[in-house]
């Protein structure tokens, strides 16, 4: 499985018009059930466009896509945090028909040795409370380490879990 998973760095314009496809199919799919669709919209629009992820990459973060045989079938972001020493896992997002077949561990697996290879401990992300990924993330070694609600503008809040695993 790990074997034909590729993780490609995004590095041009081409290429980020290609997550931001993608994240617009993913979210639609997975999210307007959980948040609703007018939250859906925001977010997309805000936090995963074409435009919005050029200035988060100018911000430090690293955008991957998750290839399987030539197909890109997800992507991921993350942003080092070497003061506290710690990875901080933006985006983890999958098609649909690239969930629940291990593609996810092998998505962890890769943010764990990018983390480790640079030397940091701490592995973090937030996910919303309602999310099913939750149960994934603890199954991964990730812990509940605090309830955020954050106001996150256009009149929307995020109920998120912090969860945490340290890098031994």
């Amino acid at each position: 499985m790990s074997d034909d998973i590729r993780f490609v760095p995004v590095t041009t314009a081409q290429q980020l018009d290609a997550v931001a496809g993608l994240a617009r199919d993913i979210w639609y799919e997975y999210y307007v059930p959980l948040i609703g669709q007018p939250q859906v919209d925001y977010m997309v629009s805000t936090f995963q466009s074409s435009g919005a992820m050029a200035q988060q990459m100018r911000e430090g973060y690293e955008y991957f896509t998750t290839e399987r045989d030539g197909r890109v079938i997800g992507y991921c972001a993350v942003q080092a945090q070497p003061t506290e020493g710690s990875l901080f896992l933006s985006k983890l997002y999958l098609l649909r028909d690239a969930r629940g077949a291990g593609t996810g561990r092998v998505c962890m697996e890769f943010i764990e040795q990018l983390a480790r290879r640079r030397g940091l401990k701490l592995l973090w992300l937030t996910v919303n409370k309602g999310n099913p990924a939750v149960k994934a993330y603890e199954r991964l070694g990730f812990r509940i380490a605090a309830d955020l609600v954050m106001d996150i503008g256009g009149g929307f809040v995020m109920d998120d879990f912090r969860m945490e695993k340290p890098l031994p």
